[in-house]
């Protein structure tokens, strides 16, 4: 399929991935996985596509920045005012150039993200429309981000969320005390991994906190396991598990909104079936790795509003990581289904729900292994790229 692209895709992880820069991705390519690697295959076909790499646990609004950095080129900026309330350093990696040096709102872009990279994408955006108060009043204006200006949403054509997390996701608040044990857990994992030579094979990317170093930088052993670095993380929130639980999803929501120069797009993913007493289980779509996490959120307490986050049955569908309706779009925003004629700016186009689990949709499903299996998912994307590219301006 041939196609004449007028603007660069990109392809943005979710919590705990990666992105082409890591060596990992030669081995296994976030997207596409079993059925091969969709950048090299859409390039193939006269694509522009890139897979940036942000940090795994990182918060919406530091993987953000990081994301803008590596479009634009040069050295991370997390302003000055996050930065400081965080407690971390405000510059991090230098990219050098960028993927998209020339970005502007004449040579735009489309932006596509996989679970926790939709709060990323969105994040984005929002700095991008709106810029930020906070750090426009505390930085000098020769030192300010360009980010944080705001009046660049135009920059970007569309945004396509697959299985986001929008309002968080359930198996986060099930079990809050083991999560506690969980970002600590992944944290230390960081801090060992993150200084020793496997940072070019993956990348922590939590450098602005002294926790890791930069891909190229020497070993450092005697940080190897950085327990204050790490308690400092874990208490400031400004990571992805706090991110992800529906409270403070919720927050973030209520700072982020749509522009009005951006189609939105959303699919959200169900890999369980009813039991029969009002839960649900994985059904057979849904791979073995998925299986604890699917059987506490078809469980999670329906009729609660937590932080303005209605849970309701559908909140127990779920794909193994995602709750069904979460991942829908993000409820304190204007929605409408997906009308194939009748697209519309500035609010979220929601798509039919698809059946897979977290990972069926960046191509990590099993039905995928075999002679011919990976077209179908080669065939959803090129089907998808080829809407785009029609989207009027």
């Amino acid at each position: 399929m041939a196609y004449k692209n007028k603007y660069p895709y990109i392809f943005v992880h979710g919590m705990m991935g990666w992105g082409e820069d890591n060596k990992l991705y030669n081995i296994m390519p976030y997207w596409g996985m079993v059925a091969g690697n969709q950048m090299r295959q859409l390039r193939a076909q006269g694509i522009e596509a890139y897979a940036p790499q942000v940090s795994p646990i990182g918060s919406a609004w530091d993987r953000a920045c990081e994301l803008y950095a590596q479009l634009v080129g040069g050295v991370v900026d997390y302003g000055k005012a996050h930065s400081e309330a965080k407690g971390h350093a405000r510059f991090g990696q230098d990219f050098g150039n960028g993927f998209v040096p020339d970005w502007s709102s004449t040579n735009k872009i489309h932006l596509i993200g996989h679970s926790f990279g939709g709060a990323t994408m969105r994040m984005l955006v929002e700095l991008l429309t709106n810029g930020s108060e906070a750090e426009r009043a505390c930085t000098p204006a020769d030192e300010l981000s360009p980010l944080f200006e705001g009046g660049h949403g135009d920059w970007v054509k569309s945004l396509t969320a697959v299985s986001a997390p929008h309002d968080g996701t359930s198996f986060v608040n099930a079990f809050p005390k083991l999560m506690v044990g969980v970002t600590y857990g992944v944290l230390g994992l960081a801090s060992i991994l993150g200084n020793v030579g496997s940072r070019t094979y993956y990348d922590w990317k939590m450098c602005q906190w002294g926790l890791t170093q930069p891909p190229k930088a020497p070993t450092d052993k005697k940080n190897i396991l950085n327990i204050k670095t790490i308690r400092k993380i874990a208490k400031s929130k400004d990571n992805v598990f706090d991110d992800l639980e529906i409270g403070q999803a919720m927050d973030m929501n209520r700072t982020i909104h749509t522009s009005k120069d951006v189609y939105y797009f959303s699919v959200s993913g169900d890999g369980t079936k009813p039991v029969g007493d009002g839960t649900y289980v994985r059904a057979p779509i849904m791979i073995f790795a998925f299986i604890p996490f699917a059987k506490v959120m078809g469980r999670f307490p329906i009729g609660q509003n937590i932080n303005g986050a209605e849970i309701t049955e559908d909140w127990r569908k779920n794909d193994g990581l995602v709750s069904l309706e979460s991942g829908r779009y993000p409820h304190l925003e204007a929605h409408t289904q997906f009308d194939k004629n009748n697209v519309k700016k500035g609010i979220w186009n929601v798509l039919p729900d698809a059946i897979g689990d977290h990972g069926t949709v960046i191509g990590g499903s099993l039905s995928f292994i075999g002679p011919g299996k990976p077209q179908r998912y080669r065939d959803t994307y090129n089907y998808w790229i080829d809407f785009l590219e029609k989207l009027p301006d």
